[in-house]
């Protein structure tokens, strides 16, 4: 699984030697504490981890493994979809997506969304995408609703900041064609 996009950017599925770096990517945007509940201390995920991740993933037929890469950039955003393990959620995937900070606005973002829900269209076993997101993240928003997904429930003062801010979970989904 390949997908070829302008400016050598590729999306690919993830193989054992892109565990390191997508750990790296993955304590990198934590650290920046902007867009995901876990913070980086929190993270407790190694290399094994990653490594055992990308290879049940790949295993797996409801779960699905991403990364991104530019010319001369290793891995510069991945995905995961997160494919339910008990049999009545067997047809749901969780979509979570990280793209290296110097490398936003390049569509990277989109061309690994673009990938995912082409694969889940494709898949017999997925028929729903979904995904949460601070609500306040209207860039990620936009793009998750240009790919079609919709707004499926909201969370309010569902996190804590560190400031004694709250922000509100947006839930978003996305059904597959063959779910009809």
């Amino acid at each position: 699984m390949r997908w070829e996009h302008e400016g050598g950017l590729r999306v690919e599925a993830a193989r054992m030697r892109d565990a390191l770096p997508v750990l790296a990517l993955h304590r990198d945007v934590l650290a920046e504490q902007d867009w995901f509940i876990t913070l980086s201390e929190e993270f407790t995920a190694g290399l094994d981890d990653v490594g055992e991740r990308i290879r049940r993933y790949a295993a797996a037929e409801n779960c699905l493994f991403l990364v991104a890469r530019l010319p001369r950039v290793q891995v510069a955003g991945f995905l995961v979809v997160h494919g339910g393990q008990l049999s009545r959620m067997r047809h749901t995937g969780k979509l979570e997506v990280m793209v290296a900070k110097g490398q936003r606005g390049r569509g990277i973002g989109r061309a690994l969304l673009a990938a995912c829900v082409e694969w889940a269209e494709a898949s017999p076993v997925v028929m729903k995408l979904g995904l949460s997101v601070f609500a306040s993240n209207a860039r990620a928003i936009a793009l998750y609703e240009e790919l079609g997904f919709e707004k499926e429930g909201r969370r309010p003062r569902e996190y804590r900041m560190a400031d004694g801010t709250y922000r509100d979970d947006l839930l978003l989904y996305r059904f597959t064609p063959s779910s009809s």
